[in-house]
């Protein structure tokens, strides 16, 4: 697709470098175009459903074994975004995690955690959000540029 004759740019890194000792970290992450191979992988839970008298039937979006289901699938959903997200990071490498196995994804976090404080995999994390949904502070600035050129334009 493009805008204005030109190629919208949407896999634009967002780059974090953190300092360690004498060692900077530079962590990257590219937005994800698609969920597919995550939804091949990991099936949306369904409800289970109630009959009424009369036969009517209905989901049960109450049921304690499918709130848990859906809590699961949507761990695994987000530590699969991290984890893809930040494919773009060179030479990063996860020790406990399988592409395929979705019960490994989770992982992400522990092995975070053994090398990096709270802060740190804050600041992590937001980027990889950050390239995966802009958030509401990216959008007004890039409003108010627009805005002010817009108006630059008009006086001209």
């Amino acid at each position: 697709m493009k805008m204005n004759g030109k190629n919208i740019m949407g896999l634009a890194p967002e780059i974090i470098v953190i300092p360690k000792a004498d060692q900077e970290y530079v962590f990257k992450a590219v937005p994800l175009l698609s969920y597919e191979k995550f939804e091949e992988l990991c099936k949306v839970p369904t409800p289970p459903q109630i009959t009424k008298r009369g036969g009517e039937t209905f989901p049960d979006f109450d049921d304690k074994a499918y709130n848990e289901a859906l809590n699961d699938w949507a761990s695994k959903k987000n530590a699969w975004t991290v984890i893809q997200s930040l494919k773009a990071t060179e030479g990063l490498e996860w020790e406990s995690i399988v592409e395929g196995d979705p019960d490994t994804w989770t992982n992400y976090l522990n092995e975070l955690k053994q090398d990096f404080v709270d802060a740190e995999i804050s600041r992590i994390l937001d980027i990889v959000y950050i390239a995966n949904g802009m958030n509401q502070k990216k959008i007004d600035e890039a409003t108010k540029r627009f805005l002010a050129i817009q108006g630059q334009e008009q006086k001209q």
